[in-house]
């Protein structure tokens, strides 16, 4: 049985068109890091800096359930060795920390080996497409969208404790 998260059922949307432009995500597809009560869906790139960054702060997040959907931007040349290195891994959640930690960034392994991802790259850029992510990161909280590592705009809508914590950006 495939586990989707329909956000007009689970959040509250501000408009009935985001409604059927979300729809049901197969989160069953997604990469699932934490087993907290909030649910965020987050479009990643592992070359993306402030995706990595971002990782720091999600992991001081006990109360949320991430599931990560892998893309590769066209402006990271490398990114999609990475993407089909964690897609393909036994272990997807090591392998994604491998890489978003900086492990296949100086060809220590081999980014570029041939897998069969069986079509589970496609479903992440459709997931992103299908979502309107043009860059990365992109979360998805309470069905609302957030572009970029906006940590203030992300705790507002998270509440709970605040975390010390900066993407690296001042204007963020």
């Amino acid at each position: 049985m495939a586990l989707y998260l329909a956000l007009g059922v689970l959040c509250t949307l501000s408009s009935a068109a985001e409604t059927s432009r979300y729809g049901e995500l197969p989160l069953d597809q997604a990469i699932r890091i934490g087993s907290g009560r909030e649910v965020v869906v987050e479009i990643s790139d592992p070359d993306c800096r402030f995706s990595r960054r971002m990782v720091r702060y999600w992991d001081q997040r006990q109360d949320v359930s991430r599931f990560i959907f892998m893309v590769a931007l066209s402006n990271h040349p490398e990114a999609a060795g990475k993407v089909r290195y964690i897609l393909c891994a036994r272990d997807r959640v090591a392998a994604y920390r491998e890489v978003y930690s900086g492990g296949l960034d100086f060809g220590e392994k081999s980014s570029e080996r041939q897998c069969d991802d069986q079509g589970l790259a496609r479903v992440h850029r459709e997931v992103a497409a299908k979502v309107g992510a043009v860059g990365t990161p992109t979360y998805l909280i309470k069905g609302v969208k957030v572009d970029g590592a906006k940590v203030g705009e992300i705790e507002r809508l998270l509440g709970g404790a605040k975390i010390p914590f900066s993407a690296g950006d001042p204007d963020w």
